[in-house]
């Protein structure tokens, strides 16, 4: 049996966004440290918070991994269109 389908919008009650926030951040984090190992890529993930906190994850150094960011030709930094 599969999960119900969750609506995007705004979590409303502040404790329950920051809830949802902090198990969803942990899972992205795992993923992405799963995507590099498993694939033997690069990856890199910044979050920034509401209240402007950053956390990131980088499988290569965090020095190499802002040097590349700014080296990405501009065609690199457009945001991708999601398919679902």
């Amino acid at each position: 049996m599969g999960r119900g389908k969750v609506q995007l919008k705004r979590i409303e009650d502040k404790t329950s966004r920051q809830v949802t926030f902090s198990k969803r951040k942990g899972g992205l984090m795992k993923k992405a440290r799963e995507l590099g190992v498993l694939c033997d890529v690069e990856v890199a993930l910044m979050i920034f918070s509401d209240q402007g906190r950053l956390y990131e994850f980088s499988s290569a150094e965090r020095l190499a991994f802002l040097e590349l960011s700014h080296t990405l030709p501009p065609s690199s930094n457009k945001k991708q269109k999601v398919l679902s």
